[in-house]
């Protein structure tokens, strides 16, 4: 099984979280549900916590990043615990 995709979307620069950062983004307003995405892209340049779908954290090295395909479960929430965290993404959904 997969999923045909209608777009991506992701950073356009590389970017520093804030202390529990989404990096989800909120939809735009005309749409009734928020992103689903099936396959998703991180990455870190320095070790970080997240927290997945607000699921339990799970510690990432630094450089290690974190990426899905269209077989694993969709990504709704990711949500970098620590501040300072330097990173970009992409994801198709």
């Amino acid at each position: 099984m997969y999923r045909i995709g209608s777009n991506f979307i992701g950073s356009s620069k590389l970017t520093t979280s804030t202390e529990m950062h989404q990096v989800v983004p909120s939809p735009p307003t005309h749409w009734s549900k928020g992103y689903n995405f099936y396959r998703f892209s991180f990455h870190n340049t320095i070790p970080c916590t997240v927290k997945i779908n607000e699921d339990e954290p799970i510690f990432l090295r630094g450089r290690q990043g974190f990426n899905t395909d269209y077989y694993d479960a969709p990504i709704r929430s990711f949500v970098i615990i620590e501040p300072g965290v330097q990173f970009n993404w992409v994801a198709g959904y």
